[in-house]
């Protein structure tokens, strides 16, 4: 590729893994600010006061207003590269599919116009919609390959 050239179908695949990024920051910035609240963390900090007469109180709700600051930025950069981004993907037409899940359907949109996927949609009567799906190189050789369920886990069930 020459440089200077934008190839959209590689920048809609870096910025999807960004956003997996995101979610992935924020799962966790979201599990340190429930340790930082639970009852159990709270308790300790009374304990202490109680026995040396410190409050490290102080110094923790700084570092939760922190954590909630970076979560909140997180958000706002997540709103902001879907709006520049994502604004121009639309739900993927798939015959005979009229009611496709959200996730489903964004593997589809943000992948459909990528050179060398296929994909193919099936039914099930226990896990829903099946989207079967390969990646070919260049060269015709398969890059990657994969299933996704609607209800992956729904014969666990029965």
């Amino acid at each position: 590729m020459t440089e200077g050239t934008i190839n959209t179908s590689e920048a809609k695949r870096e910025y999807a893994q960004l956003l997996h990024l995101h979610t992935r920051i924020l799962r966790q910035l979201k599990e340190i600010r429930e340790h930082l609240i639970a009852p159990g963390t709270l308790e300790i900090v009374s304990t202490i006061r109680r026995r040396t007469g410190a409050n490290p109180d102080g110094a923790l709700s700084e570092i939760t207003t922190a954590v909630e600051q970076a979560i909140l930025a997180l958000k706002l950069s997540e709103a902001q590269i879907r709006d520049e981004v994502m604004e121009d993907v639309e739900q993927p037409d798939v015959e005979g599919v009229a009611n496709l899940p959200a996730t489903l359907a964004r593997f589809l949109a943000e992948r459909r116009d990528m050179p060398g996927f296929t994909h193919q949609v099936l039914h099930d009567e226990n896990r829903g919609w099946i989207i079967l799906w390969k990646e070919y190189t260049q060269t015709g050789s398969v890059r990657g390959s994969g299933q996704f369920y609607e209800r992956p886990y729904a014969w666990i069930d029965e």
